[in-house]
């Protein structure tokens, strides 16, 4: 019999017709009637085996105690034998969980995945059961055998296989495997069917009625019956109370309901006003239609008016361009007269250009002996003016007389040693004072110097105060809020792009700042990530140029240009890239992609893309990184160029090792401790005020010693000018005493000697220059002449040229006259151009008006299709519609919106009108349920006596059959839920019948074997399994137990029989043929696939 939830009651199987004859109406709950329980199979239970259901393999791989050990099972009787702890158990637990059984139904542990076998992570069991004959269970996909295959891990996950004979995989589902063993009658927990160890040794050990009446219940699978009618009869409890709640709300409901429907009723006195409002709309569509037509009519009769004025355009054009004509008529006559008037000059041309080129010619030759004349003019005056100075010289010379001049030179010579000592002790003193203003300079410049190196050492000061208070002034507001270290407007910049993604304006929602979107996994490589990865911090990346646009555009409203963080744009992926190859390897240092903790994908891209952060390792001590780092001390790591430490210096490599120091001594926007920094630069202010204040002091100090030698200096450079004015004075004294010279005698002999021969060289020059003057006369004259024919040539061109200057005039005119006609052609042309462009536009306009008129007249012909002539405006109709419409809005206000009361109402009503049928409904389905349960209370109880008759009946023929001389009777008490066993081993006179409490433990087993063979006669399975059931028996009574036992699978070849034991039963002398006997090997946790033999010691087929 099946446990399977939903199934009809328990009747005959669809295998066996089962006929209960004599059976009475009314049976007692202690006390049964005999009936006739004969039940006829529909083949020879005799000699036919069973088509379906028989085991015929068991395998295992990685289950308890077994590596891999596969059970090859014949059809009928089969003993697995081996000594304790050989893994007998574990064959039929691997049944048991392998058909779907629960770990607990085992009776081996409370999880399945403590079947593994210990030291694996995976275990499998897989069972081949019978499909043949005409019950076969989808024989045409399975074939004549299913494999149920199911694998289970250490994480307690399980999943199930349903395999064809050729090893097609026909299903997973765990429900195809429950109808599988509903067809064949197979239940894995039922102790009939399958009696493991401990269920075996408890109930053989047992001495109790209650455990006897309650596996009666279970195998029988009574309880489970009971179970679900419990169940069942409880469900029925909660929909009573579920329908008693809808029937107190009813009242209330029908109330609202009535009041609804009232409401409803009383908007018949909105509905006029609507009917006028839709009369007006109609009116008003109609309106939009005829003043679309009017405007229509307007436009076509502009379009009239400027087509009549194209003909007038067209006479200007054509006047114009006649006036054109006749303008470049004139000007080309004009051309040829003038090019008449030029023949003419060009004729004189030649006559011309030859007489210009012998004055030319003459003129040059005047130019020249022009100028030797002034040259020889000029010498002569300079000779002259040389002998009349010379000559004065002379007359000088003479008149002077001799004179002593002994006196003045001594007077002199005293004068000039008195100066020169003076000039002497002056210089001393110049000396002096020029060393003390070298002093006081070099004293100037040096406290300038400090001066300034103290004021740029206090704005520098200064400047880092006010940074360090910018930091405070953003951790103080990031104390809260970690966005608030990039910049006090990076929390609205977020919240407007979180807004505009929200909208869809954004592809893809825009990451950043990139520092704010990851962590570290390790807190002290914050100053060297930060280092590495600089101004990445702050930027925002997106993933295209349309994302780029819209965030620029917030950066414009809510950044300030100075702090405006950068884009990166890139296209965003699902999965971080596979950096496994070309990543740094480095078995002691972490790369930097290694201590970064984000989730996002696109961070960590981004990172990768911009900076190689999987390139980068950080090495903490700064010696160790210079080591590795240093390709001409060690090979550097795969991949690896740059480095930092934890202090955040950077070392690169390549092309030679350089080392860059970090001067920031704590990270700004990595940090993860706020309250420690915010501490840190309290403390950095207050010490750095502290300095500034010093250096103020220091300053105050070197300015007044700074003024007191720049005056001193000043004293020194006023008194050096004074002594360098008095010191000139003697020098000049002292010069011009020592210029003055003694006359020297008087000889003017050599100088009359250079007058003659000045005056004869002015004699002879003077001569030269009249034969100059002479040639230079006859040049003239020649020049005069040649100047003469030159005019009159000249004069002749001008008179030609002069004719041709008034045509060149007209000539001008008559350009100028071709451009104006032309200028008005154009502008005609252009006016004529302007006006068909004009009246294509309102050709333009007409045919948009009348598109846009067809489609208002659909759309009016949509509210109403007849067309309403109407001379009302629109707006008119408009202040009609919304005057309604409050009017309306008014009424709604006093009775509410129509809609929604007739919403409300359709709603309230039917949600009565349901649960009243819902009600009405459940009161009916709870009748027909206990109705059912009476009545199926009724029958179970009725076939729970049947079943009782038969497991007592049969109780008594297995002991009469096996111990005639006993007397036994199986009492089965449902009302007190006990069965009692009571037999009577001998039949010695005065001894009485004795219960099981009186027996010995090998009479006590041999009962309950009795008792187990009637229940198995009571109840339908393919395969019967028992576990070591023999333990607490003598050789006699075990002997008998299974002559019984072999006795029953004589009787019922159709039956597959599995038993366990530690027992050599060889020994037995079993005589069904078509036993089996599975030696276990001793325990050894390492065996392989199990030897057997046939009990006869004759190799047999396992399938047979």
């Amino acid at each position: 019999m099946s446990k399977r939830k939903g199934e009809e009651l328990p009747g005959p199987s669809r295998k066996k017709s089962t006929s209960l004859v004599g059976t009475s109406s009314r049976v007692s709950e202690d006390e049964e009637d005999d009936m006739d329980l004969t039940q006829n199979a529909d083949f020879d239970i005799n000699t036919k085996e069973a088509d379906i259901g028989i085991v015929e393999k068991i395998c295992l791989k990685n289950f308890m105690c077994h590596s891999r050990l596969d059970v090859s099972l014949g059809p009928h009787v089969n003993f697995i034998v081996g000594r304790n702890g050989s893994g007998k158990s574990a064959i039929i637990t691997a049944l048991v969980v392998g058909l779907g059984g629960k770990a607990s139904v085992t009776s081996r542990g409370s999880t399945i995945k403590g079947f593994i076998k210990s030291g694996k992570h995976n275990a499998e069991v897989e069972i081949h059961l019978r499909n043949r004959g005409p019950d076969a269970y989808k024989a045409g996909t399975y074939g004549d055998k299913i494999v149920v295959e199911r694998k289970f891990t250490h994480d307690g996950s399980s999943s199930y296989k349903l395999k064809s004979r050729e090893g097609k995989v026909v299903s997973t589902k765990r429900e195809e495997l429950t109808a599988i063993l509903d067809q064949f009658n197979i239940q894995v927990d039922n102790p009939v069917a399958i009696l493991n160890q401990d269920t075996s040794r408890n109930f053989l050990n047992s001495k109790s009625p209650h455990d006897r009446y309650r596996f009666f219940l279970k195998a029988t699978q009574l309880e489970q019956m009971l179970l679900d009618y419990t169940r069942a009869n409880e469900q029925r409890e909660i929909t009573k109370e579920v329908i008693e709640k809808k029937q107190q709300t009813l009242p209330t409901l029908e109330k609202e309901v009535l009041d609804w429907e009232q409401k409803f009723k009383s908007l018949t006195a909105l509905d006029d006003l609507k009917t006028k409002m839709e009369q007006r709309k109609k009116e008003l569509a109609w309106a939009f239609v005829i003043s679309r037509e009017r405007d229509l009519q307007q436009m076509e009769k502009n379009l009239q008016q400027e087509q009549k004025r194209i003909p007038k355009f067209d006479q200007k054009v054509e006047e114009a361009k006649a006036k054109v004509e006749k303008c470049i008529q004139k000007h080309n006559d004009l051309k040829e007269r003038l090019r008449q008037t030029n023949e003419e000059v060009k004729l004189l041309r030649p006559q011309f250009d030859a007489a210009k080129e012998t004055l030319k010619e003459a003129k040059a030759v005047l130019r020249n002996r022009q100028n030797e004349f002034r040259k020889k003019e000029s010498e002569l005056r300079k000779l002259a003016k040389e002998r009349d100075d010379i000559s004065a010289r002379i007359q000088e010379l003479q008149k002077s007389a001799q004179h002593d001049y002994e006196s003045e030179r001594r007077e002199r010579e005293e004068k000039i040693r008195g100066l020169e000592e003076q000039a002497k002790a002056l210089k001393a003193q110049q000396t002096t004072t020029e060393h003390d203003l070298e002093n006081f300079r070099g004293e100037v410049t040096k406290l300038k110097g400090e001066e300034r190196q103290m004021q740029m050492d206090v704005n520098s000061m200064k400047s880092h105060e006010d940074k360090k208070k910018k930091q405070l002034n953003n951790l103080l507001g990031a104390k809260n809020d970690r966005l608030a270290r990039f910049g006090p407007y990076m929390p609205n910049l977020l919240q407007h792009i979180e807004e505009k993604f929200k909208r869809g304006e954004f592809h893809q929602k825009p990451r950043g700042p990139l520092g704010a979107c990851f962590k570290l996994k390790d807190p002290k490589w914050a100053l060297a990530a930060e280092r590495c990865l600089g101004a990445l911090l702050q930027s925002f990346c997106c993933h295209d140029h349309h994302d780029e646009k819209i965030l620029e555009s917030l950066f414009d409203r809510v950044c300030n240009d100075r702090h405006r963080p950068s884009i990166i744009v890139s296209r965003f992926k699902n999965s971080v890239y596979d950096i496994s190859k070309l990543r740094a390897h480095s078995e002691r240092f972490p790369a930097v992609y290694d201590v970064i903790d984000s989730q996002d994908p696109v961070i960590l891209n981004t990172l990768i893309d911009q900076r190689g952060i999987e390139n980068i390792l950080l090495i903490e001590d700064k010696v160790e990184a210079r080591t590795v780092m240093d390709p001409d001390v060690q090979a550097q790591p795969r991949n690896c160029h740059e480095a930092f430490t934890v202090e955040g210096d950077q070392i690169h490599s390549v092309p030679s090792l350089r080392y860059y120091s970090n001067n920031n001594s704590h990270a700004r926007f990595l940090t993860s401790n706020t309250e420690q920094d915010i501490h840190r630069l309290q403390g950095e202010l207050t010490q750095l005020r502290q300095e500034i204040q010093k250096k103020e002091q220091v300053k105050v100090t070197l300015v007044n010693n700074l003024r007191k030698n720049q005056n001193e200096e000043k004293k020194c450079e006023t008194q050096l000018m004074k002594i360098g004015q008095r010191l000139n004075k003697f020098q000049n004294e002292i010069y011009e005493l020592k210029s003055v010279e003694d006359p020297a005698p008087i000889d003017v002999t050599t100088l009359e000697e250079e007058v003659n021969n000045l005056d004869t060289q002015i004699s002879e020059m003077s001569t030269v220059r009249d034969e100059l003057h002479t040639q230079y006369q006859a040049s003239l004259s020649e020049f005069q002449v040649q100047e003469q024919k030159f005019k009159e040539v000249e004069s002749q061109m001008r008179e030609k040229a002069e004719v041709g200057e008034p045509l060149k005039d007209e000539f001008g005119l008559a350009q100028v006259e071709i451009e104006q006609a032309k200028s008005h052609r154009k502008h005609y042309e252009q006016k004529l151009e302007e006006q068909q462009n004009k009246i294509r536009e309102e050709q333009r306009k007409v045919e948009e008006e009348s598109k846009v008129l067809e489609s208002d007249v659909r759309k009016a012909k949509q509210i109403c299709e007849e067309k309403i002539n109407t001379r009302r405006s629109i707006q008119n109709l408009e202040s009609e519609i919304t005057q309604i419409n409050k009017q309306i809005k008014a009424e709604e206000k006093s009775h509410g919106n129509a809609e929604e009361i007739t919403r409300t109402f359709h709603e309230k009503r039917d949600m009565y009108r349901k649960i009243v049928t819902e009600v009405k409904q459940c009161q009916s389905f709870i009748q027909a349920l206990l109705e059912a349960l009476d009545k199926r209370k009724s029958n179970s109880r009725k076939m729970r006596s049947f079943i009782s008759l038969r497991v007592k009946l049969n109780f008594i023929e297995q002991v009469a059959i096996t111990k005639p001389s006993w007397n036994s009777k199986l009492k089965i008490s449902h009302k007190k839920e006990t069965i009692s066993i009571i037999v009577q081993p001998t039949t010695t006179e005065g001894e009485g019948a004795r219960d099981m409490r009186s027996l010995s433990g090998g009479e006590r087993s041999f009962s309950t074997v009795c008792f187990i063979l009637a229940l198995w006669d009571a109840m339908e399975s393919p395969f019967r399994c028992l576990d070591e059931f023999d333990v607490f028996m003598d050789m006699v009574n075990r002997r008998i137990s299974m002559d019984m036992m072999m006795a029953v699978a004589k009787n019922q070849k159709h039956k597959q029989f599995i038993f366990l034991t530690p027992q050599n039963m060889s020994k037995l002398g079993i005589e069904i043929k078509s036993s089996k006997i599975f030696w276990m090997p001793d325990p050894d946790r390492g065996q392989g696939v199990l030897p057997f033999e046939p009990v006869n010691n004759e190799e047999e087929d396992a399938g047979n």
